[in-house]
């Protein structure tokens, strides 16, 4: 979730499986596990089917209603955070307009705060902004907005982790609120700072959104330019899946069509080296 290289992530997922399970700690075998079912999702898809070894992974609703039973928040948090991400990064948006608020029930139940649950806030605040244009319902932009109260709060003790993240949650609130100049210097400045901070996941996610804010004012060129972006860079982070759902929605909205400029509008075309290493990830 810093934007290291997924394919490590998973190879490394992996073997720490294995060596969990070898060892029979159970606790850290669940853990380990959220960590590899989202790698593989953001690879893979959402509905990947995955094996360590010769063994089944528990599910991660099975792993989400053990951790509930057992109190163990670190785990059942952590699932919450891992839902937020995958559900915005693919847009599932039934999944994403039937949560609850993430953060309320941060404040309410009170865990030993971990920056994996702030970085779940970050996300429901994407994830609310994007419902609330979707919807017109003010209770979505009310909980943008207290997610960005939220991250803007933490941005104060480490300005290199969280000041893109203020930025684009900035932009989307802006744009949501229809100050489209502002959000267009918000979505420029959030790119900028994740590219300086080395958030390629981010980048690619900011990349995105202010590509669809193009594409709502009508600006075709320069929507397709950030939308290409942010399928490089869901690929350099080894998010394919993620990548060829921008991809679609590329095709979707460009493709035999020509933009302003008269050039004719491409789709980002998938390489041999991804077919390559998505072979790869499928070989245990």
């Amino acid at each position: 979730l810093s934007g290291g290289d997924l394919e490590v992530v998973r190879r490394e997922s992996c073997r720490f499986l294995k060596e969990l399970r070898s060892k029979k700690q159970n606790w850290g075998f669940l853990c380990a596990s959220i960590t590899y079912l989202l790698s593989v999702a953001l690879i893979e898809g959402p509905n990947s089917d995955v094996l360590v070894g010769n063994c089944d992974l528990p599910s991660e609703t099975h792993i989400f209603a053990f951790a509930v039973e057992r109190k163990h928040e670190l785990i059942s948090f952590g699932i919450r955070t891992h839902r937020l991400i995958r559900n915005f990064l693919f847009r599932q948006y039934d999944e994403m307009s039937n949560s609850s608020s993430f953060l309320s029930y941060l404040l309410e139940r009170k865990p030993p705060l971990h920056s994996l649950f702030i970085i779940g806030v970050f996300y429901q605040g994407l994830t609310s902004y994007c419902i609330a244009r979707r919807t017109r319902d003010d209770i979505w932009t009310t909980r943008g907005n207290a997610a960005l109260t939220f991250i803007q709060h933490w941005s104060h003790s480490s300005q290199w982790n969280f000041q893109n993240k203020v930025l684009l949650l900035q932009a989307e609130k802006s744009f949501t609120c229809g100050n489209l100049t502002e959000a267009q210097n918000f979505y420029k400045d959030s790119i900028t700072s994740a590219r300086r901070h080395k958030f390629i996941h981010e980048e690619g996610v900011s990349h995105e959104l202010s590509g669809l804010f193009f594409l709502d004012r009508g600006l075709r060129d320069k929507a397709h330019e950030e939308l290409l972006h942010s399928v490089r860079c869901f690929r350099t982070w080894g998010a394919y899946a993620v990548a060829d759902r921008v991809n679609i929605l590329i095709g979707d909205n460009f493709s035999d069509t020509t933009c302003s400029e008269g050039h004719v509008c491409e789709t980002a075309s998938h390489t041999a080296e991804d077919s390559t290493k998505r072979r790869y990830y499928l070989d245990f």
